[in-house]
Protein backbone atom coordinates (compact mmCIF):
# COMPACT_ATOMS: atom_id res chain seq x y z
CA UNK A 1 0.00 0.00 0.00
CA UNK A 2 1.62 3.62 -1.02
CA UNK A 3 1.02 6.50 1.21
CA UNK A 4 2.10 10.22 1.76
CA UNK A 5 0.83 13.48 2.81
CA UNK A 6 0.50 16.64 1.29
CA UNK A 7 -0.68 20.05 2.86
CA UNK A 8 -3.92 21.96 1.28
CA UNK A 9 -4.41 25.75 0.54
CA UNK A 10 -7.84 27.33 -0.33
CA UNK A 11 -10.17 25.48 -2.19
CA UNK A 12 -9.71 25.84 -6.23
CA UNK A 13 -13.53 26.77 -5.98
CA UNK A 14 -17.37 25.95 -5.77
CA UNK A 15 -18.98 23.06 -7.17
CA UNK A 16 -21.37 23.65 -10.13
CA UNK A 17 -25.06 22.55 -9.42
CA UNK A 18 -25.72 18.81 -10.56
CA UNK A 19 -21.84 18.78 -10.40
CA UNK A 20 -21.63 14.97 -9.20
CA UNK A 21 -18.42 13.19 -10.10
CA UNK A 22 -19.99 10.17 -9.08
CA UNK A 23 -20.55 7.14 -12.22
CA UNK A 24 -18.07 9.34 -13.62
CA UNK A 25 -14.17 8.30 -15.57
CA UNK A 26 -11.38 11.64 -16.09
CA UNK A 27 -8.33 11.59 -17.80
CA UNK A 28 -5.75 14.20 -16.32
CA UNK A 29 -5.17 17.37 -19.12
CA UNK A 30 -2.69 19.33 -16.95
CA UNK A 31 -0.84 19.20 -13.88
CA UNK A 32 0.91 21.77 -11.85
CA UNK A 33 3.36 21.69 -9.01
CA UNK A 34 3.91 25.37 -7.37
CA UNK A 35 2.67 27.43 -10.49
CA UNK A 36 4.55 24.84 -13.11
CA UNK A 37 3.83 22.10 -15.46
CA UNK A 38 4.74 18.74 -14.04
CA UNK A 39 6.15 16.47 -16.29
CA UNK A 40 3.85 12.72 -16.60
CA UNK A 41 5.86 9.64 -17.60
CA UNK A 42 6.44 9.29 -20.96
CA UNK A 43 3.32 8.13 -22.32
CA UNK A 44 1.36 8.53 -19.27
CA UNK A 45 -2.02 10.08 -18.02
CA UNK A 46 -3.77 10.30 -14.74
CA UNK A 47 -6.98 8.20 -15.00
CA UNK A 48 -9.69 8.76 -11.77
CA UNK A 49 -13.18 7.02 -11.70
CA UNK A 50 -16.02 7.53 -9.20
CA UNK A 51 -18.23 4.68 -8.87
CA UNK A 52 -21.61 4.84 -7.94
CA UNK A 53 -21.02 2.48 -5.03
CA UNK A 54 -18.56 5.21 -3.49
CA UNK A 55 -15.37 4.42 -4.32
CA UNK A 56 -12.19 5.48 -6.33
CA UNK A 57 -10.29 4.03 -8.63
CA UNK A 58 -7.26 5.96 -9.69
CA UNK A 59 -4.20 4.95 -11.96
CA UNK A 60 -0.95 6.96 -13.08
CA UNK A 61 0.82 4.92 -15.53
CA UNK A 62 1.71 1.38 -13.42
CA UNK A 63 -0.54 0.35 -10.37
CA UNK A 64 -4.13 0.11 -10.01
CA UNK A 65 -5.34 1.98 -7.04
CA UNK A 66 -8.52 1.86 -5.95
CA UNK A 67 -10.58 2.04 -1.91
CA UNK A 68 -14.07 4.13 -0.36
CA UNK A 69 -13.71 7.56 -0.82
CA UNK A 70 -15.68 10.61 0.83
CA UNK A 71 -16.41 13.32 -1.23
CA UNK A 72 -18.12 15.88 0.96
CA UNK A 73 -17.35 19.42 1.68
CA UNK A 74 -15.65 19.87 -1.18
CA UNK A 75 -12.93 17.09 -0.33
CA UNK A 76 -11.66 14.09 -1.22
CA UNK A 77 -11.19 11.49 1.81
CA UNK A 78 -9.66 8.01 1.05
CA UNK A 79 -8.91 5.55 3.83
CA UNK A 80 -5.75 3.38 2.25
CA UNK A 81 -6.56 2.79 -0.77
CA UNK A 82 -5.50 -0.48 -1.93
CA UNK A 83 -3.06 -0.95 -4.84
CA UNK A 84 -1.80 -3.93 -7.07
CA UNK A 85 1.43 -4.82 -7.27
CA UNK A 86 2.84 -5.16 -10.91
CA UNK A 87 6.00 -4.45 -12.16
CA UNK A 88 6.78 -1.47 -13.92
CA UNK A 89 9.80 0.86 -14.33
CA UNK A 90 11.18 3.13 -11.70
CA UNK A 91 9.36 6.17 -13.12
CA UNK A 92 6.00 4.70 -13.19
CA UNK A 93 6.51 3.29 -9.78
CA UNK A 94 7.28 7.10 -8.45
CA UNK A 95 4.21 8.74 -10.56
CA UNK A 96 2.17 5.62 -8.54
CA UNK A 97 3.58 6.94 -4.99
CA UNK A 98 3.56 10.51 -5.99
CA UNK A 99 -0.54 10.42 -6.72
CA UNK A 100 -1.21 7.94 -4.10
CA UNK A 101 0.33 10.58 -1.94
CA UNK A 102 -1.89 13.57 -3.41
CA UNK A 103 -5.21 10.89 -3.40
CA UNK A 104 -4.74 10.44 0.37
CA UNK A 105 -3.79 14.07 1.16
CA UNK A 106 -7.93 15.04 1.37
CA UNK A 107 -7.26 16.96 -1.75
CA UNK A 108 -9.65 19.72 -2.39
CA UNK A 109 -11.98 19.18 -5.54
CA UNK A 110 -14.20 21.39 -7.86
CA UNK A 111 -16.37 20.25 -11.03
CA UNK A 112 -17.79 22.69 -13.30
CA UNK A 113 -20.00 20.22 -15.33
CA UNK A 114 -16.85 19.54 -18.01
CA UNK A 115 -13.02 19.99 -15.90
CA UNK A 116 -12.77 18.20 -12.01
CA UNK A 117 -9.50 19.97 -10.50
CA UNK A 118 -7.84 18.65 -7.95
CA UNK A 119 -5.20 20.74 -5.45
CA UNK A 120 -3.60 19.96 -2.38
CA UNK A 121 -0.67 22.12 -1.91
CA UNK A 122 0.85 23.71 -4.77
CA UNK A 123 -0.19 20.76 -6.52
CA UNK A 124 -3.40 21.26 -9.26
CA UNK A 125 -4.42 18.30 -11.60
CA UNK A 126 -7.35 19.01 -13.96
CA UNK A 127 -8.50 16.32 -15.55
CA UNK A 128 -11.24 16.08 -18.59
CA UNK A 129 -14.82 13.96 -18.78
CA UNK A 130 -14.05 10.60 -20.43
CA UNK A 131 -16.80 9.61 -22.60
CA UNK A 132 -18.72 6.31 -22.14
CA UNK A 133 -17.30 3.70 -24.75
CA UNK A 134 -19.89 2.80 -27.57
CA UNK A 135 -20.74 -0.71 -28.76
CA UNK A 136 -18.86 -0.06 -32.16
CA UNK A 137 -15.39 0.98 -31.81
CA UNK A 138 -13.75 -0.98 -28.99
CA UNK A 139 -11.76 -3.90 -28.79
CA UNK A 140 -13.92 -5.53 -26.47
CA UNK A 141 -12.40 -8.38 -24.39
CA UNK A 142 -13.96 -11.35 -22.84
CA UNK A 143 -12.96 -11.63 -19.14
CA UNK A 144 -15.98 -13.79 -17.36
CA UNK A 145 -18.75 -16.17 -17.86
CA UNK A 146 -21.69 -15.21 -15.82
CA UNK A 147 -24.60 -18.03 -15.04
CA UNK A 148 -27.07 -16.25 -12.80
CA UNK A 149 -25.51 -15.54 -9.94
CA UNK A 150 -22.31 -17.55 -10.46
CA UNK A 151 -18.94 -15.29 -12.24
CA UNK A 152 -16.28 -17.39 -13.43
CA UNK A 153 -12.76 -15.96 -15.01
CA UNK A 154 -12.26 -17.52 -18.69
CA UNK A 155 -9.42 -19.70 -18.90
CA UNK A 156 -8.31 -18.09 -22.43
CA UNK A 157 -9.38 -14.78 -23.40
CA UNK A 158 -11.18 -13.96 -26.60
CA UNK A 159 -11.76 -10.66 -28.33
CA UNK A 160 -14.61 -9.07 -29.91
CA UNK A 161 -15.38 -6.79 -32.08
CA UNK A 162 -18.67 -4.69 -33.61
CA UNK A 163 -18.65 -2.44 -36.68
CA UNK A 164 -21.58 -1.32 -39.30
CA UNK A 165 -23.27 -4.99 -38.63
CA UNK A 166 -20.69 -7.24 -38.27
CA UNK A 167 -19.13 -9.04 -35.38
CA UNK A 168 -16.26 -10.19 -35.48
CA UNK A 169 -14.69 -12.95 -32.51
CA UNK A 170 -11.26 -14.94 -31.40
CA UNK A 171 -9.50 -16.68 -29.34
CA UNK A 172 -6.03 -18.67 -29.20
CA UNK A 173 -8.03 -21.00 -31.63
CA UNK A 174 -10.31 -19.96 -33.64
CA UNK A 175 -12.51 -16.67 -34.98
CA UNK A 176 -15.88 -15.98 -35.53
CA UNK A 177 -17.84 -13.93 -38.15
CA UNK A 178 -21.50 -12.68 -38.24
CA UNK A 179 -23.85 -10.38 -38.31
CA UNK A 180 -25.53 -8.45 -35.57
CA UNK A 181 -28.60 -5.90 -34.85
CA UNK A 182 -28.73 -3.48 -32.06
CA UNK A 183 -31.21 -1.12 -30.21
CA UNK A 184 -30.33 0.39 -26.87
CA UNK A 185 -30.81 -2.95 -25.21
CA UNK A 186 -30.95 -6.23 -27.10
CA UNK A 187 -28.43 -7.23 -29.75
CA UNK A 188 -29.37 -10.33 -32.21
CA UNK A 189 -26.44 -11.87 -33.68
CA UNK A 190 -27.10 -14.30 -36.96
CA UNK A 191 -25.13 -15.61 -39.78
CA UNK A 192 -22.48 -17.23 -37.71
CA UNK A 193 -19.65 -19.15 -38.47
CA UNK A 194 -16.61 -20.02 -37.33
CA UNK A 195 -13.34 -22.27 -37.61
CA UNK A 196 -13.47 -25.67 -35.86
CA UNK A 197 -9.54 -25.72 -34.63
CA UNK A 198 -10.18 -27.91 -31.50
CA UNK A 199 -9.83 -26.01 -28.02
CA UNK A 200 -12.32 -26.84 -25.68
CA UNK A 201 -10.75 -23.74 -22.68
CA UNK A 202 -10.54 -21.00 -25.35
CA UNK A 203 -13.78 -22.01 -27.08
CA UNK A 204 -16.21 -21.53 -23.82
CA UNK A 205 -17.38 -17.93 -25.05
CA UNK A 206 -17.80 -18.61 -29.06
CA UNK A 207 -20.89 -20.30 -28.45
CA UNK A 208 -22.36 -17.82 -26.50
CA UNK A 209 -22.43 -15.17 -29.31
CA UNK A 210 -25.36 -16.54 -31.54
CA UNK A 211 -29.55 -15.89 -30.95
CA UNK A 212 -30.86 -12.93 -28.81
CA UNK A 213 -28.69 -10.86 -25.88
CA UNK A 214 -29.19 -7.96 -23.94
CA UNK A 215 -26.45 -5.88 -23.38
CA UNK A 216 -25.45 -3.11 -21.46
CA UNK A 217 -22.23 -0.86 -21.48
CA UNK A 218 -21.02 0.88 -18.17
CA UNK A 219 -18.35 3.09 -18.47
CA UNK A 220 -15.44 0.77 -20.28
CA UNK A 221 -17.60 -2.77 -19.58
CA UNK A 222 -20.04 -4.06 -21.17
CA UNK A 223 -22.35 -6.65 -19.99
CA UNK A 224 -23.89 -9.45 -22.51
CA UNK A 225 -26.76 -11.59 -21.05
CA UNK A 226 -28.92 -14.25 -22.31
CA UNK A 227 -32.33 -14.78 -21.76
CA UNK A 228 -31.20 -17.95 -19.76
CA UNK A 229 -28.82 -15.95 -17.50
CA UNK A 230 -25.68 -16.94 -18.86
CA UNK A 231 -23.81 -13.87 -20.66
CA UNK A 232 -20.33 -12.47 -20.93
CA UNK A 233 -18.76 -9.74 -18.82
CA UNK A 234 -16.08 -7.76 -21.37
CA UNK A 235 -12.97 -4.61 -21.17
CA UNK A 236 -12.89 -1.93 -23.70
CA UNK A 237 -9.16 -2.92 -24.81
CA UNK A 238 -7.23 0.16 -24.98
CA UNK A 239 -3.46 0.90 -26.76
CA UNK A 240 -1.40 0.85 -23.42
CA UNK A 241 0.51 4.16 -22.76
CA UNK A 242 3.53 2.94 -22.88
CA UNK A 243 3.58 0.84 -26.30
CA UNK A 244 1.74 3.35 -28.50
CA UNK A 245 4.34 5.11 -31.18
CA UNK A 246 7.01 2.56 -29.43
CA UNK A 247 9.13 0.23 -31.16
CA UNK A 248 11.28 -2.49 -29.37
CA UNK A 249 14.16 -4.72 -30.68
CA UNK A 250 15.14 -8.27 -28.68
CA UNK A 251 18.83 -9.25 -28.12
CA UNK A 252 19.07 -10.98 -31.58
CA UNK A 253 18.85 -7.32 -32.54
CA UNK A 254 16.11 -9.13 -35.82
CA UNK A 255 13.21 -9.74 -33.87
CA UNK A 256 11.44 -6.26 -33.07
CA UNK A 257 8.42 -5.19 -32.36
CA UNK A 258 6.22 -1.88 -33.33
CA UNK A 259 2.97 -0.28 -31.96
CA UNK A 260 1.61 2.40 -33.96
CA UNK A 261 -2.05 3.44 -34.60
CA UNK A 262 -3.80 0.82 -32.74
CA UNK A 263 -1.87 -2.08 -34.02
CA UNK A 264 1.56 -3.87 -33.70
CA UNK A 265 4.24 -5.14 -36.66
CA UNK A 266 6.31 -7.97 -35.73
CA UNK A 267 9.41 -9.29 -37.42
CA UNK A 268 12.51 -11.58 -36.99
CA UNK A 269 14.06 -10.68 -39.82
CA UNK A 270 12.31 -11.47 -43.32
CA UNK A 271 8.04 -11.22 -43.03
CA UNK A 272 6.27 -8.34 -41.45
CA UNK A 273 3.20 -9.67 -39.59
CA UNK A 274 0.61 -7.31 -38.29
CA UNK A 275 -2.43 -7.35 -36.64
CA UNK A 276 -4.74 -4.76 -34.68
CA UNK A 277 -3.46 -4.29 -30.99
CA UNK A 278 -4.37 -3.63 -27.56
CA UNK A 279 -3.84 -4.31 -23.90
CA UNK A 280 -6.57 -5.50 -21.54
CA UNK A 281 -6.23 -6.84 -17.33
CA UNK A 282 -2.38 -6.72 -18.47
CA UNK A 283 -2.23 -9.29 -21.53
CA UNK A 284 -1.04 -8.09 -25.38
CA UNK A 285 -4.23 -8.78 -27.13
CA UNK A 286 -3.19 -9.70 -30.79
CA UNK A 287 -6.26 -10.07 -33.48
CA UNK A 288 -6.16 -11.86 -36.85
CA UNK A 289 -2.67 -11.38 -37.26
CA UNK A 290 -1.77 -11.55 -41.02
CA UNK A 291 1.89 -12.11 -42.38
CA UNK A 292 3.37 -10.67 -45.90
CA UNK A 293 4.61 -13.70 -48.30
CA UNK A 294 8.42 -13.41 -48.93
CA UNK A 295 10.16 -16.97 -49.46
CA UNK A 296 12.46 -17.26 -46.07
CA UNK A 297 14.64 -20.06 -44.87
CA UNK A 298 13.44 -22.39 -43.03
CA UNK A 299 15.44 -21.43 -39.74
CA UNK A 300 13.88 -18.03 -39.97
CA UNK A 301 10.20 -19.26 -41.01
CA UNK A 302 10.17 -21.55 -38.29
CA UNK A 303 11.22 -18.25 -35.84
CA UNK A 304 8.61 -15.96 -37.65
CA UNK A 305 5.95 -19.27 -36.42
CA UNK A 306 6.75 -19.51 -33.13
CA UNK A 307 7.18 -15.56 -32.43
CA UNK A 308 3.39 -15.15 -34.11
CA UNK A 309 2.16 -17.73 -31.74
CA UNK A 310 3.38 -16.16 -28.68
CA UNK A 311 1.77 -13.07 -29.97
CA UNK A 312 -1.70 -15.02 -30.49
CA UNK A 313 -1.70 -16.05 -27.04
CA UNK A 314 -2.58 -13.09 -25.23
CA UNK A 315 0.99 -12.91 -23.47
CA UNK A 316 1.25 -10.81 -20.39
CA UNK A 317 2.89 -7.99 -21.02
CA UNK A 318 5.35 -5.72 -19.14
CA UNK A 319 7.01 -2.61 -19.45
CA UNK A 320 10.55 -2.18 -17.88
CA UNK A 321 13.15 0.21 -17.21
CA UNK A 322 14.48 -0.56 -20.24
CA UNK A 323 11.64 -2.20 -23.06
CA UNK A 324 9.44 -4.64 -22.30
CA UNK A 325 9.02 -8.39 -21.33
CA UNK A 326 6.23 -10.91 -22.70
CA UNK A 327 5.73 -14.31 -21.29
CA UNK A 328 2.53 -16.95 -21.26
CA UNK A 329 2.21 -20.18 -21.44
CA UNK A 330 4.36 -20.68 -24.77
CA UNK A 331 7.65 -18.75 -23.58
CA UNK A 332 8.77 -15.79 -23.03
CA UNK A 333 10.66 -13.04 -25.09
CA UNK A 334 12.78 -9.40 -23.59
CA UNK A 335 13.07 -6.43 -25.96
CA UNK A 336 14.60 -3.45 -25.09
CA UNK A 337 13.02 0.11 -26.46
CA UNK A 338 14.96 1.25 -29.98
Amino acid sequence: MLAAGCGSTAAPGGNAPGSDISGQVFLSKSVTENGKPRQLVDGTRIKLEFTPQGEIRARAGCNHMSGPVNTSNSRLSTDGLAVTDMGCDKARHEQDTWLSGLLGSKPEWRYDGTTLTLKSGQTEIQLATKQPADLEGPTWVAETVVDGNTATTLQAPAWVTFKEGTVSAGNQCNVLGGRYQATPEKITFSEVTTTAVGCPQADEILPLLDGEMTYRIDDESLILTKPSGKGLQLKAGSTDDGLGGKQFVAADGKTQLKFADGGVTATVGCNDMTGSAVVAGGKLVVQQLGKTRKACEPAISEQEDKFAQLLKSFPDVEITGTGLRLRSSLGEMTFRTR
